[in-house]
């Protein structure tokens, strides 16, 4: 091989010797060049593609899988859970519904007033009022004749409504006249006595009364300011859409005079929302008490007052009642008694 090189602005030739020729192409490797070919194949040769392990991949995907189906049965048992939960309460609250409720855990409570000093009349009235049942029982008392004495239950005691209410009422004290001893001493005998008894006068009454003004009133002030005055009032129930029991019209006016005990029409509101109309039973002949529940037993209510009688049959029992047995009233209505209170003569 020839190169040239410039020194000194010369150039120099200089013939370099050739190669040793090489080793022959079929000839085996030194151990030497084996290392140098292993060596180089290693440094040389690509590495392959990192790929995760086919197993691991596979594993994660089936874990995910697997748990979506616990979720998917944990949710399925908790909604069968709730829903049977549910049922069951709600077939026991249609049981309970349906069993029949007690009169005890449904009755209404109420106080029971102080009716003591009070007409048996209008102690009753207060009663119905509340929804409770009077019950009459006649004492002997020095208070008048129809007055309240006792009660059962006491007052403020706490009873159901539909409950009765026991009220002593002071009896009607027979009247029998007076009775005058005369005693007289004669000179022309020892003890010459003499008794005289004298009759019993006949109860006394004015001949004529007075109308008086209703219009407006209660049945029970209208009946008892008609009775004061010596008229007896005759019931009847007329539609009106003043309240049940309020006056509407007197068949006579005020001031009018009459014989002492006429009967006169009264004309009674059925009230706006009346209800139907019933059949008043015959009371005649019973005594408070009994005629209390009979018009009770028709939906009906009772009123009365005392009218002079001279039968002792007839004390203390209905001699006479408006409306008349068979006539009708509306339900709760209060019907007129007169009670028949004895007198001589």
């Amino acid at each position: 091989m020839v190169s040239g090189t410039v020194a000194n602005g010369r150039e120099q030739i200089v013939t370099q010797p050739p190669a040793p020729p090489g080793p022959p192409d079929d000839a085996w490797p030194t151990p030497d060049d084996a290392t140098i070919i292993q060596r180089r194949e290693t440094v040389v040769d690509p590495p392959g593609p990192v790929l995760p392990p086919p197993d691991r991949r596979i594993g994660a995907g089936m874990l995910l899988a697997l748990g979506a189906l616990a979720l998917i049965a944990v949710g399925i048992l908790i909604a069968y859970l709730l829903t049977h939960r549910d049922h069951k309460q709600n077939t026991t609250t249609v049981v309970v519904t349906t069993q029949p409720a007690t009169t005890a855990s449904v009755a209404a409570k109420v106080a029971v007033p102080d009716l003591t000093r009070m007409s048996f009349a209008d102690a009753q009235t207060k009663l119905n009022g509340l929804g409770l049942v009077a019950k009459q029982v006649e004492v002997s008392s020095s208070q008048p004749a129809g007055t309240v004495v006792d009660q059962s239950p006491k007052s403020g005691a706490d009873t159901a409504k539909g409950s009765t209410v026991t009220l002593s009422v002071a009896r009607a004290q027979a009247t029998t006249g007076a009775t005058t001893t005369t005693t007289t001493t004669t000179p022309t005998t020892t003890a010459a006595t003499t008794s005289t008894t004298t009759s019993p006068a006949p109860p006394t009454h004015p001949a004529n009364a007075t109308m008086p003004d209703v219009q407006g009133q209660t049945e029970q002030a209208a009946v008892t300011a008609l009775n004061k005055a010596g008229i007896l009032a005759s019931l009847v129930f007329v539609p009106g859409t003043d309240p049940l029991g309020t006056v509407v019209q007197q068949a006579k006016p005020s001031g009018t005079t009459l014989p002492f005990h006429s009967h006169v029409q009264i004309n009674f509101s059925k009230g706006p929302n009346a209800q139907a109309d019933v059949t008043v039973p015959n009371v005649i002949g019973q005594t408070l008490t009994q005629a209390v529940s009979t018009l009770n037993g028709a939906n009906l209510r009772l009123i009365f007052v005392k009218i002079p009688v001279t039968s002792h049959t007839q004390a203390g029992k209905v001699v006479q009642q408006s409306p008349l047995a068979s006539g009708t009233a509306p339900g709760n209505a209060q019907v007129l008694v007169f009670l028949g209170a004895f007198q001589t003569g």
